[in-house]
């Protein structure tokens, strides 16, 4: 809100977990290829690091609960071994978790 402590431009740095669970697959004994993972997630950090993430389409309010859902939507698709997604803005002692039941 106008003249509130954040109405300001401002930034901060946060730290993304994501965690897969899953029966391996017998061939390669992972869950999934990790490589292909950070991969995807690099393509991902791209479209975060250094934007205004209150112009970002589908995300809403940038809270730490609708990034963890925004990245949850974006993997989901590609990665069906998703479990866990994981924002962490260290420098508040905050963080978010969101898991699938």
């Amino acid at each position: 809100p106008e003249g509130g402590k954040y109405r300001n431009l401002h930034g901060h740095s946060f730290r993304v977990r994501v965690s897969l669970r899953g029966e391996r697959q017998r061939e390669e004994e992972w869950v999934m290829d990790l490589g292909k993972l950070g991969r995807r997630l690099n393509e991902l950090r791209e479209c975060l690091d250094h934007s205004f993430l209150n112009d970002l389409e589908g995300l809403g309010k940038p809270t730490l609960e609708n990034l963890c859902a925004y990245i949850w939507r974006d993997l989901a698709p590609e990665l069906p071994s998703l479990a866990e997604v994981g924002i962490f803005r260290d420098s508040c002692f905050e963080g978010c978790v969101y898991r699938r039941d």
